[in-house]
């Protein structure tokens, strides 16, 4: 992929460059805020309340007879936020929560007798910013642009979801990415959005360090109508200690609107910092095409992913299987099925699970 894709980030960011150059509009939540069914709060004045409940029964299975199930929402999909903007200035404050076991942590994290290290509440985002002219400039909590731009998966935050079994990366510079302590900045002009991130903490507790950068740029029916593409990268400025320059992951990803009902999407990222998708060193290639279709109340989700490690004994393919029944506009019932088979060993992990969420 390294030819193709040096190519194509010239491309994308001399064309984009020159157009933001021209003129740029300000747009604050976005990529950044709730998804489109806790829309309540995207826009207009004032101060909107916003949440999101889930819960979920899973069952996980690795080999023969071992399995472990659970009625929980361990991705936290649960969500409480505020929006308000008054004049330029746009703020957001989104935390997690689990109705299944009250901890708004994940089931691997054991929490001690008095619960101390454990809350009810988890800050997923929070910032603070001005919509200008040229676009949002924002200080904060942000899901980072490597997570937001591109992201297709109808499924994340639960057991199915693509970066849990290998469809995407995963971890803090990868899909799962929430940026503490960081600067950002989010523009959009005609068929052109760009974000750009960077780290401003040298604490050691902080999640991203000072220096620590992502960005992406997307175009959306630019050449051709329901077509949308675009470029993400993420960079670690410390991985590899002192005199390093570094480690990161880019994705180059796309989706088109075949016909009403029917749209199909593409991702191809090269990693270097998805230990949990690639556990030696995190380095490798992960492909994923799928695609959506609508049928009355209903959303398949269907994908296949290939998963090329830097080590060939973690070489894997993922098939993955979602079917979303909307109850109202506001609610709906999910059945799905992910499976991530180990090319080596032709071993493979098993994710089934059924839930139910409710926006408002």
């Amino acid at each position: 992929m390294g030819k193709f894709m040096k190519k194509l980030y010239s491309i994308l960011m001399l064309v984009t460059m020159s157009t933001v150059a021209v003129s740029g509009s300000a747009i604050a939540g976005g990529e950044y805020g709730a998804d489109s069914k806790m829309s309540s709060a995207a826009a207009g004045s004032g101060v909107h309340f916003y949440g999101r409940i889930y819960v979920g029964f899973d069952r996980n299975s690795s080999g023969a007879g071992t399995s472990t199930d659970g009625l929980r929402d361990d991705g936290q999909k649960s969500r409480l936020g505020i929006k308000f903007k008054e004049g330029m200035l746009v703020g957001n404050v989104e935390y997690k929560f689990d109705i299944g076991d009250g901890d708004g942590t994940s089931d691997s994290k054991t929490c001690s007798a008095t619960l101390s290290d454990c809350r009810t509440f988890n800050l997923h985002i929070g910032n603070l910013g001005l919509a200008t002219p040229l676009g949002y400039v924002g200080a904060g909590t942000f899901e980072s642009p490597y997570k937001t731009f591109g992201q297709y998966d109808l499924n994340m935050d639960t057991a199915v979801a693509m970066n849990q079994n290998g469809g995407q990366s995963d971890g803090n510079f990868g899909i799962a990415g929430n940026w503490e302590s960081a600067l950002s900045y989010h523009a959009k002009m005609g068929p052109v959005t760009l974000a750009y991130m960077y780290g401003m903490s040298d604490r050691a507790n902080a999640n991203v360090q000072q220096g620590d950068y992502s960005y992406a740029i997307k175009f959306n029916d630019f050449l051709v109508s329901g077509l949308e593409f675009g470029v993400a990268a993420t960079h670690d400025n410390e991985e590899g200690g002192g005199g390093n320059s570094g480690a990161g992951n880019k994705k180059v990803f796309a989706s088109y609107k075949v016909m009403p009902g029917l749209g199909i999407f593409y991702s191809e990222e090269d990693t270097e910092l998805a230990s949990g998708t690639f556990a030696t060193n995190g380095d490798g290639e992960i492909l994923t095409v799928g695609t959506h279709y609508t049928m009355g109340n209903k959303v398949i989700q269907f994908a296949l992913t290939q998963g090329d490690a830097n080590l060939a004994t973690e070489d894997y393919k993922t098939i993955s299987l979602s079917l979303q029944n909307n109850l109202s506009k506001n609610s709906d019932v999910v059945f799905g099925y992910s499976r991530k088979g180990l090319e080596s060993t032709g071993g493979s992990t098993r994710n089934w699970g059924i839930g139910i969420t409710h926006s408002f």
